[in-house]
């Protein structure tokens, strides 16, 4: 294996490959030394994961992905390296378009048990702030990410359809108008801010406790230049925080804030968890115009029933799954600060 990261600029894998054609790719690379053994890894709805094991016990994590959506492969890779330098995530061992490998982290993952109890709460603070002011660790060019105009392109596109399904509306477009009003309320909520260098997918599927006790953080597939208290309000919507709880989480990010900079900051951490239930709603919408960009439908729905038992083994399944969530954020933010 070597000791830096190759990365390679030539598009090899392509999106009409099976399973079995990437395994091959990837046992056939040039940074093994010998045989490695390939499985896929199902849990994963827009990426395909496979989990490779050399002869001599060592093991990595190849993520195969396109762009689509908020995610470009090139920012992902390049936060994966960011990550890294900052002693928050594994190394990066390869790269090529649409195929990146890693070694494995181990380590025990976090629980959505776990992600309400105030102690973990300060411990993923004190990692986030280490990622929030490690932009300096950015060496190439990465994704800047802004929640509310990627909602407002998921409804764009749910509006008209897609060219690859006969540009058919959404199943859900009579919500578009609603949703929209719903998002320049929300939007309208923020003040100014810095953008920091942010992770934008913090739920609990995505920390790992190292051996160490160290937290780190995987899946950069929402890295980019964002605003702080989305990775907050994100964590917090997934803890299911009340507000003795996200008052505290503001506390320890902002120790110093005054009265007044903790009420803004409080109303902000609200509209971005309404938001982050919006674009899981609005995210899903628009990947159910074309289920299966990527992966096939035997797939879809391996990973579905591992993430999501019990829900429909494909991406409508979501819907019911999330909406209901968003619609009680959006009501507690509009209990609190709407007109």
């Amino acid at each position: 294996m070597p000791s830096k990261p190759i990365i390679n600029e030539i598009s090899v894998v392509r999106r009409a490959w099976t399973p079995e054609e990437t395994i091959s790719h990837i046992q056939a690379l040039p940074i093994w030394t010998g045989e490695v053994k390939v499985e896929q890894k199902f849990g994963g709805l827009q990426n395909r994961t496979f989990f490779i094991t050399e002869n001599d016990g060592r093991c990595s994590v190849a993520r195969v992905g396109f762009d689509q959506y908020r995610t470009r492969q090139t920012s992902v890779v390049e936060c994966v390296r960011a990550a890294y330098r900052l002693g928050l995530g594994p190394a990066l061992l390869y790269a090529e378009p649409n195929l990146s490998i890693t070694a494995f982290q181990e380590g025990a993952g976090m629980s959505l048990e776990q992600m309400g109890e105030p102690e973990i709460i300060r411990t993923i603070i004190d990692r986030m702030k280490v990622l929030h002011n490690g932009g300096y660790a950015v060496h190439e060019t990465i994704s800047y990410w802004w929640p509310f105009d990627t909602i407002r392109r998921y409804l764009n596109v749910c509006e008209t359809g897609k060219p690859s399904t006969g540009n058919v509306p959404s199943a859900w477009a009579d919500r578009i108008p609603r949703y929209r009003k719903i998002v320049d309320e929300l939007e309208a909520a923020i003040g100014p801010f810095i953008p920091k260098f942010t992770h934008n997918d913090m739920v609990f599927a995505n920390m790992i406790f190292s051996p160490d006790g160290d937290l780190m953080f995987i899946d950069w597939d929402g890295g980019a230049f964002g605003h702080p208290l989305w990775d907050v309000a994100e964590m917090l919507m997934w803890a299911e925080a009340d507000e003795d709880l996200a008052r505290m989480a503001l506390k320890l990010y902002f120790p110093d804030m005054s009265l007044k900079e903790e009420k803004q900051r409080l109303k902000e951490i609200y509209a971005f968890q309404a938001a982050a239930g919006l674009r899981l709603v609005t995210e899903t919408m628009e990947n159910e115009l074309d289920p299966y960009f990527f992966l096939t439908p035997a797939e879809m729905a391996e990973s579905m029933k591992l993430t999501l038992p019990g829900e429909k083994p494909e991406l409508a399944g979501l819907i019911d799954l999330i909406d209901p969530r968003f619609e009680e954020l959006w009501e507690q933010y509009r209990g609190r600060y709407s007109s």
